[in-house]
């Protein structure tokens, strides 16, 4: 049994990374979708002839011939066929990565998403964010309000907002913008009829109401009497007279400020502290809208001088 050759095509080899070399291909494509030299040249706003000359050196460089011109039209070879579909496809991703740059350096706008812890967002993030809407009407700010730590990809994220005691190594880049401290909050109602504590050890004789991932001072163990994840609701139960709540101060500002809540134990072994991050991807052409959240962010929260919370 004779073994037969197979007809294989010639390889090619085209380095297409100059100026001159995307025009010639960017000719050839017009040429094939006009089927005219003449369309193609007024298109790219060059001469017939310089069109022509751009063809010729793109097929040389090839080996294959891609049309086949007579007077009145011009029309692709299979080879040439072939390579307008894939030469279409590599120009669009060019394309596309331009665009691109021009955005990351341009004028801020598009959609931003963003998510952020709901009780921050409610309360601290809320007028910052309208301040930034305000300053920058191009871009469309879609938020996500959850405490979970959500997948960039996945999710498609532009930014996160996110507190923690620290942050764990990460591919993104992260901006600490302000720092907080918990503390215990309780109603002048509750402390009339069931008295103030004076040491940490009392908080066991009382109602203690604890965000679920907050374990509560180390000097003492406690018994919650309520236990949730939404600090809001806390703050909530904590106005209603219902027990001591350990909360961000920063969620309680205008409450400790209007007497509505008294802070205690203020000094004593205070339970841990925290920080608000701002997260975006690392990358070289980071788009323009991302560029400006952070540095509006960083000017709102970071530069003006509100110190840390609770301090």
């Amino acid at each position: 049994m004779s073994n037969k050759s197979a007809k294989t095509k010639p390889e090619v080899a085209i380095s297409a990374t100059t100026p001159d070399d995307l025009r010639d291909l960017r000719a050839f494509c017009l040429v094939v979708d006009h089927g005219s030299l003449t369309a193609a040249a007024k298109q790219l706003g060059e001469t017939k002839g310089s069109v022509s000359r751009r063809l010729s050196r793109l097929e040389s460089a090839l080996g294959v011939p891609l049309v086949r011109r007579s007077p009145r039209l011009v029309q692709p070879t299979e080879e040439g066929v072939l390579y307008r579909q894939r030469v279409g496809r590599a120009l669009e991703l060019l394309e596309d990565a331009t665009d691109a740059l021009k955005e990351a350096q341009g004028h801020p706008r598009g959609r931003l998403r963003v998510t952020a812890p709901p009780d921050f967002a409610h309360t601290v993030l809320a007028p910052v964010f309208a301040r930034f809407c305000e300053a920058h009407r191009d871009i469309s700010l879609e938020l996500i309000l959850t405490d979970r730590q959500l997948d960039f990809d996945a999710h498609q994220l532009d930014v996160a907002l996110r507190l923690a005691s620290s942050l764990r190594d990460s591919s993104l880049v992260a901006l600490r913008l302000l720092d907080g401290q918990m503390g215990f909050v309780a109603s002048p109602a509750y402390l009339e009829r069931e008295g103030h504590p004076r040491r940490l050890a009392d908080l066991s004789e009382h109602r203690v109401l604890v965000l679920r991932q907050e374990s509560g001072p180390s000097a003492v163990h406690l018994t919650p009497a309520v236990v949730a994840l939404d600090g809001t609701f806390l703050r909530a139960l904590a106005l209603e007279g219902v027990g001591i709540a350990i909360l961000p101060l920063t969620l309680v500002e205008p409450e400790l400020a209007q007497g509505r809540l008294v802070r205690l134990l203020s000094g004593q072994d205070s339970p841990r502290r925290f920080s608000l991050y701002l997260l975006h991807p690392a990358t070289p052409l980071l788009p323009a809208r991302v560029r400006a959240f952070r540095d509006f962010m960083a000017h709102a929260l970071l530069n003006q001088g509100r110190g840390p919370w609770g301090a």
